[in-house]
């Protein structure tokens, strides 16, 4: 009796391991579907992303008789527009003339990106508080003066070094031919 007991065990698991077999080799493969992509936003294809900026400034400045001494912190990028790069064939080789840069400085999104500090009101009578308004008015010469910075302490001769390097380096494994980088302006466009 115990030996028909483990026959029949036996059987049952080989039926079991076969059964399984059979069901892995001839199950139905479903066919899988890829849905049609599109594109949302082609402008941010096409820069070139030199540089990104992170910079914690303090303030120091007067206006409407007040001073505020303060901190700001500050991202942005310098990047360049590749739909308006200019290109020139001659033989085997495609000069490429680097584009003006796009230098984007703001307040940083993180918490506590403006701090002031402490404020004084310079004439008697008047609030040491300062409005939302003479808070945006300094902020924008913050702004200013950070972008001026910029091309200053040579972070923006830097980007366009590193963009020509990068633009030659990528259109040479596009186009398996010599990419010369023409720029016009190594130190940058202050424009501001």
């Amino acid at each position: 009796m115990i030996k028909i007991a483990r026959l029949l065990l036996w059987v049952i698991i080989i039926s079991a391991i076969a059964a399984g077999a059979y069901y892995m080799i001839n199950r139905s493969k479903e066919p899988f579907h890829i849905s049609r992509g599109h594109v949302n936003d082609i402008e941010t294809m096409t820069r070139l992303c030199a540089i990104d900026i992170y910079n914690e400034a303090p303030v120091l400045d007067t206006i409407n008789n007040k001073v505020i001494f303060a901190v700001q912190k500050q991202s942005g990028s310098i990047s360049f527009d590749l739909q308006n790069i200019h290109t020139e064939n001659s033989g085997d080789t495609l000069f490429v003339t680097l584009p003006k840069e796009i230098v984007e400085i703001k307040e940083s999104t993180e918490p506590d990106s403006w701090q002031v500090i402490d404020t004084k009101s310079l004439a008697l009578f008047i609030k040491d508080r300062m409005s939302l308004t003479e808070e945006n008015a300094v902020k924008s010469k913050l702004r200013g003066r950070a972008i001026r910075q910029l091309y200053e302490n040579g972070t923006v001769a830097r980007a366009r070094a590193e963009a020509a390097t990068n633009l030659r380096s990528f259109l040479e494994n596009i186009y398996r031919h010599p990419v010369i980088v023409i720029d016009p302006t190594p130190n940058g466009t202050l424009s501001h």
